[in-house]
């Protein structure tokens, strides 16, 4: 397998990974994960926004505006 094919790999069972540790630490309270959107959870997770918005139904586009929400809400804020 070439390099890229196995850092796609990667990169979707670290999203599948954080997505269920997420969930998990919320429904049992063991801790308190930062609020943040699905989509922000996969960008973090490695996935890029054409692999988001593919998995999610979504436009590129819409998940690249949610991903720059937090940034222009904090620009508003002054911070």
């Amino acid at each position: 397998m070439s390099d890229e094919i196995l850092e796609r790999i990667d990169a979707k069972l670290g999203a599948i990974l954080a997505l269920t540790l997420d969930g998990y630490l919320r429904e049992t309270g063991a801790a308190r994960p930062k609020p943040r959107s699905v989509d922000r959870l996969l960008a973090d997770a490695g996935l890029n926004t054409a692999t988001i918005a593919k998995m999610l139904g979504k436009t590129d586009r819409a998940v690249q505006l949610q991903l720059q929400a937090p940034a222009r809400k904090a620009t508003r804020k002054g911070g």
